[in-house]
């Protein structure tokens, strides 16, 4: 996998996913548990801070678009 996929949202995500397949396989041992697990918790946190940069895009993303409908509204009014 290239660097730049690695950190999108969707393949971190299915990273996130093998990783749960391999701890509820028996044959994973408590070692290579723990280092999936700790894994896991970084990419979690990734995954969320990408959502989180995604909330606030939209978020503005909106403010300019009510922004634009007052505007619009008001040159109407003239």
């Amino acid at each position: 996998m290239k660097k730049q996929e690695q950190n999108t949202f969707e393949s971190m995500l299915e990273r996130v996913d093998e990783i749960t397949r391999a701890l509820e396989d028996p044959v994973t041992t408590v070692e290579e548990g723990i280092k999936l697990f700790e894994e896991g918790v970084r990419l979690s946190a990734a995954c969320k801070a990408k959502l989180d940069e995604a909330s606030g895009k939209i978020t503005e993303l909106k403010g300019e678009l009510d922004n634009l409908k007052k505007s619009d509204f008001k040159a109407e009014d003239r």
